[in-house]
C-alpha cells in the first residue's frame, strides 16, 4: 500500500475512532486491544508524573525558595502577578535553571522566550515513548515532539481532557495539520495501521491530560503555602513545565488568571 494512501486510511480511522464508530469496522478487535495497551501505559506516565511533581524540594531548592522570598518581600503578586517574573530574573534563579538548562538567561523572559527548551523536549520525547513506545525513527519522534507541543498549546483551557469531544473540528485539524501532513511530507517510514490509528486518535486526550497533572498540584501548593510561597515552589519544583505553561500566555498576568485563580478557560488570554 502507498504510503500516502496509508495515512489517509488512518485519517479516516483515527475519525471514525474519535466518535465511537470504530468497533463495528473488522479490525475492531485489533484496535480495542490496541486501545488498552496504550490505555494502560499512558494511566502509569500520569502516575509518574503526578509522582515526580509532587517530590519534597531538595535542601538546595528550599535554600533557592528562601532567597527568592526574601527577594520578593513586601511583593503582592495578587494585585501585580507581574512581579512574580522580576523575581524569577534575579541571579540566584537564573542561575537554577542555568544548570537545568545548561545555558545562561538573560532574565526570565528570555527563558519564557526560549521554550520549549532542549530539556523539556527531550521530556516530551520521553513522554511520548513511555506511552506510544520506543520504535519510532528519529524522525517520526521529530514530529511526534513538534505535535505535542502544539496539542499542549491547543489544551491549555481545557479543564477535563474528555471536553475535547466538543471540538472535533479542532481535533482533525490538529491530527492533519501537525501530525498526519508532516508525516506525508517527510516520507517517514511507518508501519501498522491499526496501531497508527490508536496512537494518533487517542494522543490529543493523552496529551491534554498532562496539563491537568501539573495544574492539580499546582492548585494544590497554593492552598497550602499561599500564592507567592506557592507560586515560587511551583517555579522550582517543576521549572521546566511552568516555563513551558507561562509560555503560552501573554504575560503572567494572564497565566496566573487561569492556572492559579480562576477556572473559566474564557477568560484567559493566549500567546500570539
Amino acid at each position: 500500500m502507498k504510503k500516502p494512501v496509508f495515512l489517509i486510511l488512518i485519517g479516516i480511522g483515527v475519525a471514525l475512532l474519535v466518535v465511537g464508530v470504530v468497533f463495528v469496522v473488522p479490525w475492531g478487535g485489533k484496535i480495542v486491544n490496541e486501545m488498552e495497551t496504550t490505555g494502560e501505559l499512558h494511566h502509569q506516565l500520569i502516575r509518574d508524573l503526578e509522582a515526580s511533581a509532587r517530590e519534597p524540594l531538595t535542601a538546595e531548592q528550599e535554600k533557592l525558595l528562601a532567597q527568592l522570598l526574601e527577594i520578593a518581600e513586601g511583593t503582592d503578586i495578587s494585585e501585580n502577578p507581574n512581579d512574580l517574573e522580576r523575581v524569577l530574573s534575579s541571579e540566584p534563579y537564573l542561575t537554577y535553571l542555568k544548570v537545568l538548562e545548561g545555558e545562561h538567561y538573560e532574565d526570565f523572559s528570555a527563558y519564557i522566550a526560549a521554550m520549549p527548551t532542549p530539556s523539556m523536549r527531550t521530556a516530551a520525547r520521553s513522554r511520548i515513548k513511555a506511552t506510544f513506545g520506543a520504535d519510532k525513527s528519529d524522525e517520526e519522534l521529530e514530529i511526534w515532539t513538534n505535535y505535542y507541543f502544539r496539542v499542549r498549546e491547543w489544551g491549555i483551557a481545557v479543564e477535563d481532557p474528555h471536553d475535547i469531544m466538543f471540538k472535533l473540528d479542532e481535533l482533525h485539524e490538529l491530527h492533519q495539520t501537525y501530525l498526519i501532513a508532516p508525516l506525508i511530507e517527510n516520507d517517514v517510514e511507518i508501519s501498522g495501521l491499526h496501531t497508527q490509528i490508536v496512537q494518533i486518535g487517542m494522543s490529543t486526550f493523552f496529551m491534554a491530560e498532562h496539563t491537568q497533572v501539573f495544574k492539580k498540584i499546582w492548585h494544590e501548593r497554593l492552598k497550602m503555602d499561599g500564592p507567592l510561597s506557592g507560586l515560587l515552589w511551583c517555579a522550582i519544583a517543576t521549572p521546566t513545565e511552568f516555563g513551558l505553561m507561562r509560555s503560552f500566555f501573554t504575560d503572567m498576568n494572564a497565566f496566573q488568571a487561569l492556572f492559579f485563580y480562576r477556572s473559566e478557560p474564557e477568560e484567559h488570554t493566549l500567546a500570539k
